[in-house]
């Protein structure tokens, strides 16, 4: 097993059970791979990583609640902001506050993703008529034919980049309608449901776990350079050599891309891993001694077109206690920040976050932040997507596993891609197919 994330682990503890021998090889000093929380007053943590779960994602709540890991709804009470062309307002609900030919373009563009996606064979995508058409276009072309308003067009350009964290103008139209198929056919729960519930003590305790489980059969520091492939499958790391009859690879296609396979991945595979970009999230972090904003009557929650933060949400523990708001610069705005130290990030976010909530804003107790671009073992956040004819060129010739070998991970599951709970599921069925295999030997 290549990588301690929860695909990883969930793959490896699988196996454990069924009887098999399993090593888990990672290349951190830590499990979690992109789920890393940093602690925080009063038994707290702030979630520098994946930290949101909601309805539907079964697997992840079962696990959480067999490593007794409690869930808390995120912080929504009160009325949200929206920064627009420089005017801030308060508002309720899920739209913010707009003229109706605008609130009208928005709620169309969601009926429509959904629609679309609604016939897609959710395991083979490239089997839709219609696939060559819809994977010919990004996203920003699809929604460049819809006469948009400007303020349709940038909530629509915020959505994505809150899922993917990038451009509209990178990803592929087929992608997304993927990803809608993969969250039940509805685009809001990508958006929003999906982001209702969190984990007391911060989601990395389930990766924890799993890896207590797994006990000495998870080695950590070990950064894999090489697999040899073939009947005995080798894995040739820093430090030693491992063997195994059957390797799956759990880590970021970025990372895969990055492993020297002997003999050469075919073709299809070669260009598919180099096809896979990541997104560009920078992930901030603020503490205050108390969530002020509340007594404002305000929720936490932001929606801005002045960056770099153009994403805010109250973030704070089950108990209120510190007051944690949490930001995203996403796409652009994240790769803006890249170049910028710690302590100009700092001074460009609680600017941010200061014109957002007042100057009360302008004193914080803490800051944390993570470029996930800056992970040699990640290249960026949330996850990988398919650019523009990726799709139907190269993913059936891909969908199998190549000899002894199998990959997974979140942005490999068609259910609940890019999620906790995608991990977890891609990581168990690598193990059932690799059982099988095993079984057939």
């Amino acid at each position: 097993m290549i990588g301690a994330g929860l695909a990883g682990l969930s793959a490896a503890e699988a196996l454990r059970v069924a009887g098999h021998d399993v090593v888990v090889l990672e290349a951190r000093t830590r499990v979690g791979g992109r789920n890393h929380d940093l602690p925080l007053a009063h038994d707290g943590v702030v979630e520098m990583g994946g930290q949101w779960t909601g309805p539907g994602q079964t697997m992840v709540q079962a696990l959480a609640r067999e490593l007794h890991v409690s869930l808390f709804d995120s912080y929504s009470s009160g009325e949200n902001l929206y920064l627009r062309n420089g005017s801030l307002n308060r508002y309720t609900g899920d739209l913010p506050p707009t003229d109706a030919v605008t609130a009208g373009q928005v709620l169309g563009i969601i009926d429509d993703l959904n629609a679309l996606a609604q016939p897609l064979p959710l395991h083979a995508p490239w089997m839709l008529p219609e696939a060559s058409l819809y994977d010919a276009q990004t996203v920003q072309s699809w929604l460049a034919g819809r006469g948009l308003t400007s303020d349709a067009d940038f909530l629509a350009g915020v959505a994505v980049r809150a899922v993917y964290g990038e451009e509209t103008s990178q990803i592929g139209l087929m992608d997304l309608l993927q990803a809608v198929a993969g969250v039940g056919g509805d685009f809001n729960t990508l958006i929003g449901s999906a982001q209702s519930t969190r984990f007391v003590g911060g989601p990395q305790q389930l990766s924890e776990g799993l890896a207590r489980r797994l006990g000495d059969r998870v080695k950590l520091g070990e950064p894999v350079v090489e697999i040899r492939r073939g009947g005995t499958g080798t894995v040739v790391t820093t430090r030693a050599e491992y063997r195994a009859p059957w390797i799956i690879v759990a880590v970021p296609k970025s990372v895969t891309a990055a492993i020297r396979f002997d003999p050469p991945l075919p073709a299809a595979f070669q260009q598919y891993f180099q096809r896979q970009p990541t997104g560009a999230t920078v992930k901030v972090q603020v503490v205050y001694d108390s969530p002020f904003w509340r007594d404002a009557g305000l929720s936490g929650s932001v929606v801005s077109d002045t960056g770099p933060i153009e994403i805010v949400y109250d973030n704070s523990p089950p108990g209120g206690s510190p007051g944690v708001l949490v930001g995203f610069a996403e796409g652009n705005l994240g790769r803006s920040l890249f170049t910028r130290s710690v302590a100009e990030r700092r001074s460009a976010v609680i600017a941010n976050l200061t014109s957002y909530f007042g100057p009360r804003a302008a004193s914080p107790s803490g800051y944390f932040d993570a470029v996930w671009a800056s992970e040699p073992y990640t290249g960026g956040a949330y996850g990988s997507y398919n650019p523009p004819g990726v799709i139907t060129a190269l993913a059936s010739a891909t969908s199998q596993p190549l000899g002894n070998v199998t990959f997974a991970g979140a942005d490999y599951s068609v259910e609940w891609p890019g999620y906790m709970e995608g991990a977890i599921r891609s990581g168990r069925g690598a193990a059932a197919t690799v059982a099988a295999r095993l079984r057939r030997a």
